[in-house]
């Protein structure tokens, strides 16, 4: 599988993934999790698609953009943390 196809379907999965959740939240009683779960799966996709990116360009030996993406990822990841704080 090449790297855009990985990219693509790993996007492609967190979408599907974090709407099915939400859907099932949706219909669930008012206090639930599934609605919580699903939209950290819809933040996190691109997050993973970051770390396929970065996996791709490694096995490729394109080390500029290896560590743009992983520039990329370190934002991302304190971004995240941060405003869990």
């Amino acid at each position: 599988m090449n790297m855009n196809r990985s990219i693509a379907w790993t996007l492609r999965v967190g979408i599907v993934l974090g709407l099915i959740l939400i859907i099932i939240g949706e219909f669930l009683e008012e206090d639930n999790l599934f609605l919580y779960y699903g939209l950290l799966v819809l933040i996190a996709s691109p997050m993973f698609a970051v770390i396929a990116a970065l996996i791709g360009l490694v096995r490729e030996k394109d080390w500029f953009w290896a560590l743009i993406a992983l520039i990329v990822l370190a934002i991302v990841v304190s971004g995240a943390v941060l405003a869990a704080l």
